[in-house]
């Protein structure tokens, strides 16, 4: 009887552990519900949807399938925080058919630093509630990788808004701290201005997208 008692705990077990596990996927996953004024870009959400999208011009950089949409990364005594997705130059789209069949224009990240704020754990990242950042300021850098060639770029207005950062709780224990807001900016490139506009982002960033060197 013991062994056979024994043999349900580890079925149990199992069965919760495989729970967890499926649960955590699901809230890595990406839930793209499109703005009613510009249906390419996603929303602006507060539920960790895991999602970002902006125009760089009038070419779509969002976040794809493949990539971690966002990393916080403290290193070197300065923290970048990271959207990394593709651009793809099309201004309007199904986006269930453009996963589908739709080929992206290339890779691209938009890294923003951000100085004089140094977390030690991704818990700390709720300090960035309700924090906006002039793009502009001291030791302000903001580094954009197209295909692996990073923009040489100056900028001349911009900022980058925390409306909301706040735990998500799962059993009343924090796994993510949930990232919303926006961000825009203007900015010389081989001497053309360019403008970056309606940048939204609602991302998770927890202990796999967190880090500290």
């Amino acid at each position: 009887m013991k062994k056979i008692v024994n043999i349900y705990l580890i079925i149990a077990i199992s069965i919760l552990l495989s729970a967890c596990s499926e649960s955590d996927y699901e809230l890595e996953k990406s839930v793209f519900r499109p703005d009613p004024v510009y249906p390419s870009l996603p929303e602006y959400s507060e539920w960790g949807y895991n999602t970002f999208g902006t125009y760089y011009d009038r070419q779509l950089f969002i976040y794809n399938d493949d990539k971690v949409p966002a990393k916080m990364i403290n290193t070197g005594g300065i923290t970048r925080f990271m959207l990394t997705g593709n651009m793809d130059g099309v201004d309007h789209y199904d986006y269930e058919d453009y996963k589908k069949s739709y080929y992206p224009y290339g890779d691209m990240s938009m890294t923003f630093e951000l100085p004089g704020f140094l977390p030690e754990t991704y818990e700390d990242l709720v300090q960035l509630n309700d924090t906006l950042i002039d793009l502009t300021g001291t030791g302000m850098q903001v580094v954009t990788v197209i295909n692996k060639d990073t923009v040489e770029m100056e900028l001349i207005k911009g900022e980058l808004e925390f409306t909301k950062a706040q735990f998500l709780l799962v059993d009343q224990q924090p796994i993510h701290v949930i990232l919303s807001g926006y961000f825009g900016y203007q900015a010389v490139v081989d001497g053309i201005p360019i403008s970056v506009s309606h940048g939204r982002f609602d991302v998770g960033v927890g202990e796999a997208n967190f880090f500290r060197y």
